[in-house]
């Protein structure tokens, strides 16, 4: 089974400690039902493609929990095969967790062949989003689903230099109806965000946004 996946990610953008004043700040106007904010709804279509130049041939949609105790740092093509990238950081801009999709194509087939597929696949976006893989551990590798789609994930960390502990959680979701997917690499600070263990960076702002992955 071919598969393929643009590995060049832009280290630097992905790593939780770049430069963040360098990400452009938007305003994220929050949307209510019955008093509720539940977030800002992205749609990755064919006009954002045309509009950023990235690679999305599956459209997706996604939403960006908001909240007033934090800033949120919107990046549309941040480098490599980056298709857009969130950053969710401290009001001193101190970051907390962020979330990069990226695209992949994996053949289709029976959802069984294309998991065992997408485990190499992962390791190496894995690989390919450390600093140093020799200071690095995977500590949780496991089929699961982000939302309705069955998925391949791998939960870890690795030592982010000034920044301390970095939790990394790498997860490839194929598209059920292409021969298209995305990867979404999520990092997150344990020193800006209370986390006791790799797997609690589920419970961070990037993973809820994750969450909410539609395809269009």
């Amino acid at each position: 089974m071919t598969r393929n996946l643009l590995l060049s990610l832009a280290i630097s953008a992905t790593f939780a400690g770049a430069a963040i004043a360098q990400e452009p700040s938007v305003t994220i106007a929050p949307l209510s039902v019955e008093g509720l904010v539940v977030g800002k709804s992205i749609d990755v279509d064919a006009g954002f493609v045309e509009k950023y130049g990235v690679t999305a041939p599956s459209p997706f949609s996604f939403t960006i929990p908001t909240n007033e105790d934090q800033n949120i740092f919107f990046l549309p093509a941040p480098g490599g095969a980056g298709i857009v990238k969130v950053t969710f950081a401290t009001q001193d801009e101190r970051v907390k967790s962020n979330l990069q999709f990226v695209h992949m194509t994996i053949e289709q087939g029976p959802v069984e062949d294309r998991l065992k597929a997408l485990e190499s696949l992962a390791f190496d976006a894995f690989v390919a989003s450390v600093i140093d893989p020799d200071r690095a551990n995977i500590d949780v590798q496991r089929y699961t689903e982000v939302g309705a789609y069955p998925a391949v994930e791998l939960i870890g960390r690795y030592d982010g230099g000034d920044d301390g502990v970095v939790a990394l959680r790498v997860v490839a979701i194929p598209d059920p109806d292409s021969g298209n997917g995305l990867v979404a690499i999520i990092n997150a600070l344990p020193k800006n965000v209370a986390m006791e263990t790799v797997e609690d960076i589920l419970r961070t702002d990037a993973s809820r946004s994750l969450g909410t992955l539609r395809f269009r």
